[in-house]
C-alpha cells in the first residue's frame, strides 16, 4: 500500500479533508508513486518518532504537471491564470488553494524554494 508523507504545514488540511491532492516530483527510479484505485496512507513525520497517520484514501486520479514562476500545465494543457482569464472556472489560483496554498504565486514560490523551477512531476488526487 503506497504511503505519502506531508510536511507539517499541510498535515491539518490533509487530516481534515481540505486537501485532497498533492503535487510530487517524479521518483528517481521512474516508478509511479501510485495508480488510480490504490489505497494510500497519508502521514506526517514519517521516519521520525512523531510519525502520525492522517488518513487513508483511494487514488482517483494521477496527472502530470509542469510549472514555472508564471504558469502551469496539467496533462500538457495550460491552466488559465486568473490574471488572464476570469471566465474559466478552473484557474491556477484555485488549483493552488486545493493544494494548500493561498494562491498560485505562493505555490510557485514554495516550489521554487523546495524543488526549483521549472518543475515537472505528478498530481495525485484521492477521496
Amino acid at each position: 500500500m503506497p504511503a505519502l508523507n506531508f510536511k507539517a504545514q499541510f498535515a491539518e488540511d490533509v487530516e481534515y479533508y481540505n486537501k485532497r491532492q498533492t503535487v510530487r516530483a517524479r521518483r528517481k527510479d521512474g516508478r509511479p508513486h501510485c495508480k488510480v484505485g490504490d489505497t494510500i496512507k497519508l502521514y506526517t513525520g514519517m521516519r521520525t518518532k512523531g510519525c502520525r497517520l492522517l488518513r487513508e484514501g483511494t487514488v482517483t486520479g494521477v496527472d502530470t504537471i509542469w510549472m514555472d514562476a508564471t504558469s502551469m500545465k496539467i496533462n500538457g494543457r495550460h491552466v488559465y491564470s486568473v490574471i488572464h482569464d476570469r471566465s474559466d472556472p478552473t484557474t491556477d489560483n484555485e488549483f493552488a488553494r486545493a493544494d494548500g496554498f493561498d494562491g498560485f504565486t505562493e505555490m510557485a514560490d514554495w516550489f521554487s524554494d523546495v524543488h526549483g523551477l521549472p518543475f515537472e512531476g505528478v498530481v495525485i488526487h484521492w477521496e
